[in-house]
């Protein structure tokens, strides 16, 4: 082959571009993408994470720590956490979480919240700032909101 100037500017446009292809073909290798014919897939990331997502748009992601994190159809999802904590968001944005000790943690929509501790403490939270706090005994500490 004779090397001349449009050779070697030809060869300048298509080196570039084969790294670059090379780079997509090693970046598509770090991950595995399995199509079924019912249209679901699974995605397996390098890390280990899995995610298998469903025709209707749900899925369901296992990470290599053990969490878990089912997402429905509908905006909700329910994440189970290596360390049994369990969080489930609600389509309208309300949640509540359950922490291992047995600390629930609910909070709605409007900005209110209850936190209820193992030993059976209540404490309601309002979106004005106010708040009502039941001991076990029966006590209750009431704050009132900021001004």
């Amino acid at each position: 082959m004779l090397i001349n100037k449009h050779n070697i500017k030809l060869h300048m446009l298509i080196i570039p571009f084969i790294c670059c292809l090379l780079s997509i073909n090693l970046k598509a290798a770090d991950q595995t993408l399995i199509k079924n014919p019912d249209g679901s897939s699974v995605l397996t990331k390098s890390d280990g994470t899995e995610i298998v997502t469903n025709p209707n748009g749900s899925s369901v992601e296992t990470d290599p720590d053990g969490t878990k994190i089912i997402k429905n159809a509908d905006g909700s999802s329910v994440t189970d956490k290596k360390d049994g904590t369990q969080i489930v968001i609600n389509p309208d944005g309300s949640s509540q979480e359950t922490d291992p000790d047995g600390t629930k943690i609910v909070k709605n929509a409007d900005g209110s919240s209850v936190v209820t501790k193992k030993d059976g403490t209540e404490i309601v939270n309002n979106p004005d700032g106010s708040s009502v706090q039941t001991n076990p005994d029966g006590t209750k500490i009431v704050k009132n909101p900021p001004k």
